[in-house]
């Protein structure tokens, strides 16, 4: 153990063992009388001081911190000391010394970190398995309906539909599956286009720009609607698009959010008012539902012989990476 024992008015060393004067780096004759300044790197003696002050407006409770210190005896250089204050005073006096006893806890430290990174991978494991079986579980519905579908023609055209948008939120468990934290906005978009491109057989022509523009991400409460909402459009699209021609989808990103666009060659009634649409369980109601409320707005209007359906998406609906969950998303396939 390090003990020490400091003047409770110059913050000064009055006392200290072996163990204490090693982790100060001076000899233990020339550490008394030295306040914390003198014996310690910057950082580390500013906030000394202040944990010594805190202790010391606290006389009647035993005040514990940790810190850590640059030494060469282990092999990584760090050290984590576990520090109990204890303030010293006669009955009913202002305290007059402050007791540190420090013990080295770098070992239990590194294993209660190891306990809980094994924690959190096994518990990431756990949480994409059951992903995995969501997303197996709605593909094994929508193959259901199909079926049911092919023996029923009448109700063909709702089955289908409806087919569509289980397949979408099964995308979206599908990502999840080998990736944690929040879904990139790029892959949900290029994997419900892909979805839509089978169900119905047509091509959407995806592009994504600028390139160096800031990555964004789903949290996982708005990856679902999301998701929703850009299946119903390009569903939309593709039904309202002439045979022959593309429906063409853009995700443009931009400092402060980013922008998808889908676009399909058509016209639109004169009389659109999407602020007019009920909430339904398909189309424009069902994309008016779905959107958050704030920092999302949808714009649909003509653009040169084509019908054009913006999403505007902005902070907290979208996140940007940042730090380490930008390595790690650079190391997962787009």
């Amino acid at each position: 153990m390090a003990i020490s024992l400091w003047d409770a008015t110059s913050l000064a060393v009055l006392q200290l063992n072996r163990v204490a004067a090693g982790l100060s780096g001076c000899p233990a004759d020339s550490a008394v009388g030295q306040p914390p300044e003198q014996l310690y790197p910057a950082l580390l003696a500013e906030r000394l001081r202040q944990d010594m002050r805190d202790a010391l407006a606290s006389p009647s409770a035993v005040t514990q911190r940790e810190y850590v210190f640059e030494r060469g005896e282990r092999s990584d250089g760090r050290e984590v000391w576990e520090a109990r204050f204890l303030p010293l005073a006669r009955d009913g006096r202002p305290p007059e010394q402050l007791l540190m006893v420090a013990s080295d806890v770098t070992v239990q430290r590194a294993a209660q970190r190891a306990e809980l990174e094994a924690a959190i991978a096994q518990r990431d494991m756990l949480v994409q398995e059951v992903h995995h079986r969501i997303k197996n579980n709605l593909q094994g519905v929508a193959g259901l309906m199909q079926q049911i579908a092919a023996r029923r023609p009448e109700v063909q055209p709702i089955i289908a539909e409806v087919v569509g948008q289980v397949q979408a939120i099964a995308q979206v468990y599908d990502l999840q599956v080998g990736t944690v934290g929040p879904l990139r906005v790029r892959s949900v978009v290029e994997a419900i286009s892909q979805s839509v491109q089978r169900t119905f057989g047509r091509s959407i022509v995806l592009k994504v720009e600028p390139t160096g523009s800031p990555q964004w991400t789903l949290p996982e409460s708005e990856a679902i609607p999301i998701a929703l909402t850009i299946n119903e459009l390009l569903t939309n699209a593709i039904r309202h698009n002439p045979a022959g021609s593309t429906v063409q989808c853009r995700v443009i990103g931009h400092a402060d959010g980013l922008r998808v666009e889908i676009s399909n060659e058509g016209r639109l009634p004169a009389d659109l008012r999407l602020d007019q649409r009920p909430s339904t369980v398909s189309g424009l109601g069902l994309v008016r539902a779905l959107l958050p409320r704030r920092n999302a707005l949808l714009s649909i209007e003509p653009q040169d012989g084509r019908v054009l359906a913006r999403i505007e998406l902005a902070p907290p609906v979208v996140l940007r990476l940042v730090g380490a969950d930008k390595d790690r998303a650079a190391a997962l396939p787009p």
